[in-house]
């Protein structure tokens, strides 16, 4: 995912639309379960940097934090950003200026703003930290692992069934000694 800069800085003021539509498993190794990413981006060049903003929409494969079941997550995200356009190599600047610089605004140097990084780390910003395959999702049961979306815990079972030798320590009470 790239954007030719000599294209925006020809119509410099305008905003220009760019649509990316991939494969998430072609582009980034961090996916190899794949899903399909959906990029809107405008674009507009403006002195030395280009302005971004866009909307990022992921649907993609995820494992549901509560009954760790795989299901197909959609999210989405909007972004807006300022990339600063470098005339220099890096060659020419040195460490403390590069740090100052990359705090402030991403650089572009070259005539492709290269999109494939940033995105990367948009989804993993996008991303829920526990995602749930539905609301309502009851989870796996500490007790007995059952999927309790599904099936009804065992622990009572577990519980009424007791050892024959351990039957006489039932008549005892909470106090009794």
């Amino acid at each position: 995912m790239q954007i030719f800069l000599p294209d925006l800085k020809a119509h410099a003021g305008e905003a220009a639309s760019y649509i990316f539509q991939e494969n998430m498993a072609d582009c980034y190794k961090d996916f190899p379960e794949g899903g399909n990413l959906k990029l809107s981006i405008r674009a507009c060049y403006s002195g030395n940097s280009v302005m971004i903003n866009g909307r990022l929409e992921v649907e993609a494969p995820a494992v549901c934090s509560r009954c760790l079941a795989t299901f197909n997550h959609h999210f989405a995200s909007e972004f807006s950003d300022v990339f600063a356009v470098s005339k220099s190599g890096p060659a020419d600047e040195t460490t403390d200026e590069l740090a100052l610089e990359t705090a402030e605004a991403m650089t572009v140097k070259g005539d492709y703003l290269y999109l494939d990084e940033y995105i990367r780390q948009m989804i993993i910003l996008a991303q829920e930290y526990y995602p749930l395959c539905r609301p309502d999702c009851r989870g796996i049961c500490a007790g007995c692992g059952v999927d309790l979306n599904y099936e009804t815990c065992r622990c009572r079972e577990k519980e009424e069934t007791v050892d024959v030798r351990l039957l006489k320590l039932k008549e005892f009470g909470p106090g009794d000694k």
